[in-house]
């Protein structure tokens, strides 16, 4: 039997090869992205289930204490919480704390030959680590190697790195930090930790080895530390989130009488919150709300719709093997009625029709998953997801890909198999099978739907396109083109770095330079502050510190006051602040504000303002525009200890910037040595900031046109069958009077109202998930009419171009040969 079905299928494809050439890629096409998008969304979904007690593991969130936005969480406590936490709640089975830090580490060979590399992702941990987490520790003790303050740890990839082939055990290693530097020890190598981990590290430290960390083991105001809890697996997890209410009151109620000479119930009344919430450790890679320090969580909604998109293109394909088998089936309506009559039971049509979709859905399979084997990297690649052709031959993958199969072999010979074998011999023999309108609501319907997706993908791509035009494009408070910085100028003691900044300003590409501790977007110093004689007692603010030329390097505008100055001595006490500061502190945004005073630290420094500036987004286009102030580089104020020089560019030619770039490399050489040189531009890092969104434009973007692509070719195959149907009607027409154009809009005004019922049932779909994805963005497009109305009329245009060109084709046919076997 299988033989005979096979001989059969082979002959039909043979006399329907264009509908079978449409089937097949269209099918092929669905089968790839669905195999494609479903690794995608696996991976991403997976993230932290390797670890064995991942279940009861919870990352300790708190209110986002340095922004004005009051319900914003920050995925980053004090050092102190952890133990507090631990005393408060019994539940707790353990807590550990991660603190990441930046390196300049360096390796020397038996030559003396040294080896320097940055590291940014260097993290000091709790002696538990292990305990808690399931990574591999492949060499070393775990009971005692995160006590030693002298002992590192390396990933596998990099002990390569920094000792290739030798055995790294023992071997010291070189960290310099600023103007400081330690040695450590090798005394244990991890397994890289896996792709799909929302904690990431390179190398590790005992936290210990921190030293300013045990001297303010009771601080909740340094939030730089990463706080895990365990709870005991028989825990009840909302009876834990209810009781740890209180504990901010208590314990970071003592930080701020400590530090901020004001009480919790002060701080409060002020109109400022300070909660902690349990995040699970599996949400925390899929939930982008919360501020991350040490991993880059992914939107899940972007996640979510690759796999509705996903879902479109495969509810296309199967809609056009449908549609198209079904008109082929129905061409065949005579050959079912003999084989009826002799003696063909209605079960064994059925599983011929049936047969024969899923050979063509197999055909496909294997198309499929060879355009899968080469499009994958591809798609990692744009996604920036490690995507592993591998992993196809996982049972799972292995069994969504059979199921697809079997799913499509029944939607597609399904209709076929219950419709066409039911059906009387005699009607098929006289030619009185529903052909025509009778059974074209079906058909009409499925291109209705084809077309809706279409659609939708469409206008979700002109609006992602849209809103991150709108994202480059929007004012941002300063001058971000032609605007550069070089990173690590702490490298160099003072003295060189002034030499250093004053040789970059001979150098004729370059207009102004200036030093200071962040550049935009990059920006995470902040503290509290006490205004005088002010509405509010404290004030948390961001601030930089900077020397007299950051503000004409940035293009910031000053409103009122001046710039920092070599002819006032006294301005290592004076402070610059925002708009936004003004506002909150509540004083009046005039001159007024000149001469008011700001003090830090229970008033032992205090701070003259002698500038207001215009607001504008230091921390970029995602995070919030809270208040902010400038330091004088000369000031006594913490800092991060990391130094740029900040620097604009000439603009009149690419050769000219190319050339700046390689002068400053030059000088950065003579004063640095082979240190790593590091630059950057600040309008592409602000552009990279939203390299997700784009990402997922150009995935958008692919889809789209598959789908338009994959139901075109469904639109061509009901046109030429349609016009197959009316050949005789078009040739009657033609003989009395009709010409080609009035032929050509009665086949195509039936294709063009579909489409138009299409395009009003895709808006309302639209709106609601794209504003589900604009809801991400703090600045933010609102939807334009105009963008259906693109998209509707590239649609409707594509469907008349098509109709129309088989249409007057069909016209221009001799009506004599249509209606001769009449």
């Amino acid at each position: 039997m299988l033989k005979h079905y096979l001989r059969q299928f082979f002959r039909n494809l043979k006399r329907n090869q264009l509908f079978s050439l449409i089937n097949i890629l269209g099918l092929s096409a669905g089968i790839c992205t669905s195999m494609l998008i479903y690794l995608y969304v696996n991976y991403h979904t997976s993230f932290d289930n390797f670890h064995e007690n991942g279940d009861n593991i919870y990352r300790v969130n708190q209110t986002f204490i340095w922004s004005d936005q009051v319900d914003e969480q920050f995925g980053s406590t004090g050092p102190g919480v952890v133990f507090s936490m631990c005393d408060e709640l019994p539940e707790i089975k353990r807590g550990t704390r991660l603190y990441q830090l930046g390196y300049l580490v360096t390796s020397e060979d038996e030559l003396g030959q040294k080896t320097s590399f940055l590291e940014p992702e260097v993290i000091a941990v709790d002696s538990n680590f292990f305990d808690m987490f399931s990574f591999e520790l492949v060499r070393g003790n775990q009971e005692d190697i995160l006590t030693n303050p002298k002992n590192i740890l390396l990933t596998e990839s990099m002990a390569s790195k920094y000792f290739g082939e030798r055995d790294a055990m023992g071997k010291l290693l070189k960290l310099e930090y600023g103007d400081r530097e330690w040695t450590h020890q090798v005394a244990g190598i991890i397994a890289d930790p896996p792709n799909n981990s929302s904690v990431e590290f390179d190398m590790l430290l005992p936290m210990n080895a921190i030293g300013r960390v045990k001297k303010q083991n009771w601080s909740w105001l340094w939030t730089g530390f990463v706080t895990y809890i365990e709870l005991h697996p028989e825990a009840d997890v909302e009876l834990v989130r209810e009781k740890m209410q209180p504990i901010p009151r208590k314990y970071a109620g003592l930080t701020l009488e400590r530090l901020m000479n004001t009480t919790f119930d002060d701080y409060v009344n002020s109109g400022k919150k300070w909660e902690i919430f349990l995040q699970p450790l599996s949400d925390i890679h899929l939930n982008i709300n919360v501020f991350n320090r040490i991993s880059t969580p992914v939107n899940i909604s972007t996640v979510y719709a690759y796999g509705l998109a996903a879902g479109f293109i495969i509810l296309l394909s199967c809609i056009n093997f449908t549609n198209l088998t079904t008109t082929q089936h129905l061409k065949r309506a005579k050959y079912t009625g003999i084989k009826k009559l002799l003696g063909s039971s209605r079960w064994q049509l059925s599983l011929g029709y049936v047969s024969e979709s899923f050979i063509y859905c197999m055909i496909s399979a294997i198309i499929g998953m060879t355009l899968l084997w080469y499009v994958i990297p591809y798609f990692g690649e744009l996604t920036e997801t490690p995507l592993n052709i591998n992993s196809v031959g996982n049972p799972k993958v292995l069994g969504l890909l059979f199921g697809l199969i079997a799913f499509m072999s029944l939607i597609a010979g399904g209709y076929p198999a219950l419709f066409l074998s039911a059906f009387k011999p005699i009607d098929a023999m006289k030619g009185k099978v529903k052909t025509g309108k009778e059974s074209a609501p079906l058909r009409n319907g499925l291109v209705i739907v084809q077309f809706a997706v279409s659609v939708i993908l469409i206008s979700s791509t002109l609006i992602a396109f849209e809103q991150l035009s709108y994202t480059h494009q929007k004012d941002v408070g300063f001058k971000k083109e032609n605007l550069a910085a070089i990173e690590h100028l702490e490298w160099m003691d003072e003295t060189t770095r002034e030499s250093f900044i004053n040789e970059l300003s001979q150098i004729p590409g370059i207009q102004t330079t200036s030093l200071c501790t962040s550049v935009p977007p990059n920006h995470w110093a902040g503290d509290q502050f006490e205004p005088i004689d002010a509405p509010t007692q404290t004030l948390p603010m961001d601030y930089s510190l900077a020397d007299d030329k950051y503000l004409e390097t940035l293009g910031v505008e000053l409103l009122f006051g001046r710039n920092f100055s070599d002819d006032f001595a006294e301005d290592s006490r004076s402070i610059i602040i925002s708009e936004q500061a003004a506002r909150t502190i509540g004083w009046d945004l005039d001159e007024s504000i000149l001469g008011k005073k700001i003090t830090y630290n229970h008033g032992n420094m205090v701070f003259k303002v002698i500038g207001v500036i215009k607001d504008f987004h230091y921390r970029g286009l995602r995070g919030t525009m809270d208040a902010y102030a400038l330091f004088s580089h000369e000031s006594e104020m913490h800092d991060s200890g990391r130094v740029n020089a900040l620097f604009s560019l000439k603009t009149e030619s690419t050769v000219q910037v190319q050339e700046a770039l390689t002068a400053i490399e030059s000088k950065w050489r003579k004063f640095v040595g082979d240190r790593p040189y590091v630059y950057s531009f600040v309008d592409e890092n602000f552009a990279a900031s939203f390299q997700a969104e784009q990402n997922f434009l150009s995935v958008l973007s692919l889809f789209s046109t598959l789908a338009i692509l994959i139901a075109s070719l469904g639109l061509l195959g009901i046109i030429i069958y349609a016009i197959e149907q009316r050949t005789k009607e078009i040739g009657i027409r033609k003989i009395v009077g009709a010409n080609v154009w009035q032929i050509a809009v009665l086949l195509s005004k039936q294709h063009a109202r579909l489409i138009m019922i299409a395009i009003v049932l895709s808006i309302p779909a639209t709106l609601w998930m794209m504003q589900q994805w604009l809801e991400d963005f703090r600045y933010r497009i609102e939807i334009s009419p105009f963008v259906f109305v693109i998209s509707g009329l590239t649609i409707l245009g594509l469907t008349l171009a098509i109709s129309g060109f088989h249409s007057v084709k069909a016209g221009f046919s001799n009506p004599v040969d249509a209606i001769k076997d009449e």
